[in-house]
């Protein structure tokens, strides 16, 4: 089966490095607990250009200093045994090397990567079977052309629902949900 992957909020904890950043910015104090739109930005109330001057400056440092998710990196090296993995981020170009030394720091193996924001026309034109993500606007548009999404769960995507999406709040669920659609392949 091939398995297209999200870094940010679904491989790794996005949330705890934006916030160490934003906060420095802002001078604000958000906490996790405080996140509940997929966009932490506007929690600060930033327009995308102030988004993109913080996110330009400090980008390479927030995805440095991400922490994988708890028992992310076991199974992924499960499932790259198995089956081919593609890394989907959206994260621009720009952060190419950083992602990649990242991975490589962390030992996640994979197949190929794509930095893209339209994930489902890579994932059609690549034969994706399965996207493993935490957006909900990707677990939408996948689950309206009747595409499977292996939702990780986040604060601000639990309003998510469809035949098509499958929830999990952990890595032992991905690969569960994982195990189940290649049984029905």
């Amino acid at each position: 089966m091939h398995i297209g992957i999200d870094l940010d909020n679904t491989i790794l904890d996005a949330t705890s490095a934006h916030l160490q950043y934003y906060n420095q910015v802002s001078g604000l104090s958000l906490t996790p607990g405080d996140v509940n739109d997929f966009y932490i930005y506007r929690l600060y109330g930033w327009d995308d250009e102030k988004r993109d001057a913080v996110y330009h400056q400090y980008g390479h440092d927030i995805h440095w200093n991400s922490s994988p998710l708890p028992m992310a990196v076991e199974i992924l090296q499960q499932l790259f045994l198995k089956h081919q993995i593609s890394i989907i981020t959206a994260r621009p170009l720009l952060f190419h090397d950083v992602t990649v030394e990242w991975l490589k720091l962390h030992k996640i193996n994979y197949h190929t990567i794509a930095f893209t924001e339209n994930k489902l026309q890579h994932c059609i034109h690549s034969h994706v079977d399965v996207l493993v993500d935490d957006g909900p606007h990707y677990a939408e548009e996948f689950a309206l052309v009747n595409k499977p999404v292996i939702l990780y769960e986040q604060p601000y995507n639990l309003n998510v629902t469809s035949a098509f999406v499958y929830r999990a709040s952990n890595w032992i669920e991905v690969k569960q949900h994982v195990d189940d659609l290649e049984s029905n392949e």
